[in-house]
């Protein structure tokens, strides 16, 4: 059997406020399992075939070679029919039979072993095949969409494919025709990996069926269309934001995964760190002025916007957002779509929110002159705005408001914080370990770190006392062997002081000297706080490479130099 912390209650140890289930274990003087096993293999669980699993209620879960015993979940340990097929599979097996008493939920939870991606197309193939001899001649692929899209086996792949986005941690799910196929992949921390592929009359279903479940217009497909629908796993709501897209060979589908139990709104975990985190933390409460995000689309701005926000959020405050989409329901919060096929775009909306007597406000993105100007002014007149630019660095944003044809002393006046931000991928926790890294690189991170001073290292909570660390993960079951698993977010943050707002309005927002004087205030470059990320253990040389666009100011991208370089140090 896995470990004991593996889910398993001897009959005699349990609690005086024992669970119905778990009393009736013990009345039976049976092991109680209350979880999946750790360690559960898939070639176990199918022993017994889906169907008879499923009807009766029985799962076994593990084999042990030991006692030449096979461990089996019960909903039932009376049911006679149950236990009779027990016996004939011990018997073929030449195994012992040790039976555990599961609640329905663990006894569900065991069963989605059986969910094959590949199985799962097989039945929608062989569904359209069989409607295809039934007719004595190939459907149009019209005709498929139509008439299959309730079917079961097209039903159960989208549930197949949905299921294993979530188990993988997914993002994304995009769904694409390519080369007489459809292809599924999915965005893992922040990369795109291929599923499976199916032929294109089970995708064409397969995409109908999604519509069906947005709501879309399942004939439509010379335009792209926005849907939005939810499902319940587990007793979590999981929301679904998909997007189709008329392409060459077919029709694209994307799904963005938005699962609110599984996104952090905790400042330390998402990547907010010294002394970026004080600015932060001094000037989110501020009752009037804005704050900007700025980044690439993906860099994790909203999500950064909506831990303010929570911060913020209580009995006492008025917030209203305007977003384009709303990817997160937070309850107390205001939360309104922007909906530009009638007229109800940022600039409108925003207008509208002035006169809905807000404290807070959050725009999902500053696009024109028109929405930035009237941003401007609502955080000159006594509100808290919150805003997103795209903008590659974080000083950039001035210039843009700029172009946008806001005067410089108005930017001046209301920004207070420009923050930029990227993601990078975490180092697996299970299976982290010390890293040597080649000399030269070394060398050059300890130039890059001159600039930051000793309190700010301290902030962080590195020591470097022993000299400086660096760490990767070696790769195991839990990341996939990837050694990567999770995302931590690099900022840079610009407190707009009076020596900033002086330089904005003297010298119309002038970026080379906005640049000299920001970068004489000691402030924390993006690369910077990589840097003291990788020295936490948080992520790699590389990843860091990766995504500060290869600067090569650390000595270029590390998968470059020898792999002899790179023996981890063993303990």
């Amino acid at each position: 059997m896995p470990s004991d912390e593996n889910l398993e209650t001897e009959a005699e140890d349990l609690p005086s406020n024992a669970t119905p289930t778990k009393q009736r274990a013990q009345d039976l003087g049976v092991p109680y399992l209350d979880g999946i096993p750790k360690n559960l293999e898939k070639e176990t669980v199918q022993m017994i075939s889906e169907e008879v699993s499923r009807r009766y209620g029985i799962v076994t879960f593990y084999k042990d070679l030991n006692s030449q015993a096979l461990h089996t979940a019960m909903v039932d340990p009376q049911d006679l029919q149950a236990l009779n097929i027990l016996r004939f599979l011990a018997q073929k097996e030449k195994l012992g039979i040790e039976v555990y008493l599961a609640p329905q939920n663990v006894i569900e939870d065991l069963q989605e072993s059986y969910g094959s991606a590949e199985k799962a197309v097989e039945s929608a193939v062989s569904s359209l095949e069989s409607e295809d001899d039934a007719t004595g001649k190939k459907k149009k692929s019209k005709g498929v969409e139509k008439e299959n899209i309730q079917d079961a086996p097209v039903a159960k792949l989208v549930q197949v494919i949905i299921r294993h986005a979530l188990d993988d941690g997914a993002s994304d799910i995009h769904i694409e025709p390519i080369d007489n196929t459809y292809r599924v992949r999915f965005r893992v921390d922040g990369i795109l990996k291929a599923s499976l592929t199916f032929p294109i009359e089970v995708g064409r279903a397969v995409v109908s069926r999604i519509k069906i479940l947005a709501t879309l217009k399942i004939d439509e497909r010379r335009k792209p269309q926005d849907g939005r629908f939810r499902i319940m796993l587990k007793g979590n709501a999981i929301d679904f934001r998909v997007s189709t897209l008329p392409v060459v060979e077919g029709e694209k589908v994307v799904m963005r995964v938005l699962e609110k139990d599984r996104q952090s709104f905790d400042l330390e975990k998402l990547g907010l760190m010294g002394s970026q985190k004080e600015t932060f933390l001094t000037h989110v409460h501020d009752p009037f002025g804005m704050i900007l995000m700025t980044g690439p689309t993906g860099s994790g701005k909203s999500t950064t916007l909506y831990a303010f926000l929570s911060l913020l959020n209580g009995e006492d405050s008025n917030i209203i957002t305007l977003e384009d989409p709303v990817e997160y329901f937070i309850p107390g919060i205001n939360q309104s779509q922007v909906k530009s096929d009638i007229g109800y775009n940022f600039a409108s909306g925003l207008r509208s929110i002035l006169r809905q007597d807000p404290d807070v406000i959050m725009v999902g993105e500053i696009r024109d002159g028109e929405t930035a100007e009237l941003a401007i002014h609502a955080a000159l007149t006594g509100h808290l705005v919150f805003s997103t630019v795209h903008t590659n660095n974080a000083i950039g944003a001035l210039p843009r408001l700029h172009d946008m044809g806001i005067e410089p002393f108005l930017i001046g006046s209301s920004v207070r914080i420009i923050a930029a931000q990227r993601l990078l991928r975490r180092i697996c926790e299970h299976c982290k370990e010390e890293q040597k890294i080649p000399s030269n690189i070394v060398e050059n991170v300890k130039k890059m770190m001159e600039n930051i001073t000793p309190e700010e290292i301290a902030k962080y909570g590195i020591d470097l006392s022993n000299g400086l660390k660096f760490y990767h993960g070696k790769g195991c079951e839990e990341c996939g062997d990837l050694g990567l698993k999770g995302r931590v977010a690099i900022y840079e943050v610009i407190y707009v002081d009076e020596d900033i707002q002086e330089v904005i309005t003297a010298q119309d927002g002038d970026v080379m000297a906005l640049e000299q004087v920001v970068r004489g205030k000691n402030i924390l470059e993006l690369k910077q706080d990589g840097i003291l990320k990788v020295l936490l253990g948080l992520t790699t040389m590389s990843e860091l490479e990766r995504i500060t666009e290869g600067q090569l100011l650390i000595g270029g991208d590390v998968s470059e130099v020898d792999e002899e370089d790179f023996v981890p140090k063993k303990s």
